[in-house]
């Protein structure tokens, strides 16, 4: 039985999978199912990303769009929107609520028997452009994200799950090309954003799958 890699997430995972027909959207995701493809690794690769998601949504549709599909490595990326809706909505989720709600959906995953799993780290990039909402709220959302984002780490030390780290490579790469080269509106990745996450991803899972690890 070859491996199954479920990901979920919000926009930055679901990245138009509805209209994509093998259902991976057109970003990390597929960059990442490419590359195992190219490798050889017989791996199937699921997409349950929705774009809007908060943890809470996560919570509401855990079993059927994670558990259901009993995936021998769980890919959970999920944040931002927790952050962004509390700037440009007034919906705000304090970073204790976040942590309490991500770990149901953790705890659950341990229970159901999933054998690994991995966390990704929600990264923000201050942006300036006019139809980004949260334009306005880059201190805000960076300090909102400031709270969140160690949670996560954290999470994945509790539950013996691989941390995949973002931030610091987003920003790293967004000094060395700019900006608008890694996310324009610094939220949704742009392709090149997109292979850095894939990157960065890949490095983990094979961190993860090593023999002996």
């Amino acid at each position: 039985m070859g491996e199954t890699i479920l990901f979920i997430g919000d926009s930055i995972t679901d990245c138009g999978r509805v209209d994509d027909p093998l259902g991976l959207g057109g970003g990390y995701v597929d960059e990442v199912a490419s590359r195992l493809r190219d490798r050889g690794a017989g791996a199937t690769v699921r997409n349950t990303g929705i774009s809007g998601n908060r943890v809470a949504h996560l919570q509401e549709r855990w079993q059927a769009d994670a558990l259901d599909h009993a995936p021998t490595v769980l890919s959970v990326y999920i944040g931002v929107n927790d952050t962004l809706v509390a700037f440009f909505e007034g919906q705000a989720t304090p970073a204790e609520l976040f942590e309490e709600r991500y770990t149901d959906v953790l705890e659950r995953a341990v229970a159901a028997g999933v054998p690994r799993i991995m966390l990704v780290e929600p990264f923000f990039i201050d942006t300036d452009r006019a139809d980004a909402p949260w334009q306005r709220g880059n201190a805000f959302a960076r300090a909102d994200l400031d709270r969140k984002r160690p949670i996560v780490r954290a999470l994945a030390d509790r539950f013996g799950a691989t941390f995949v780290p973002l931030q610091a490579a987003m920003d790293a790469a967004a000094v060395e090309r700019s900006r608008g080269v890694v996310a324009p509106d610094g939220v949704h990745p742009s392709a090149f954003g997109h292979r850095l996450i894939a990157g960065r991803w890949l490095d983990a899972y094979d961190a993860l799958t090593a023999p002996g690890s």
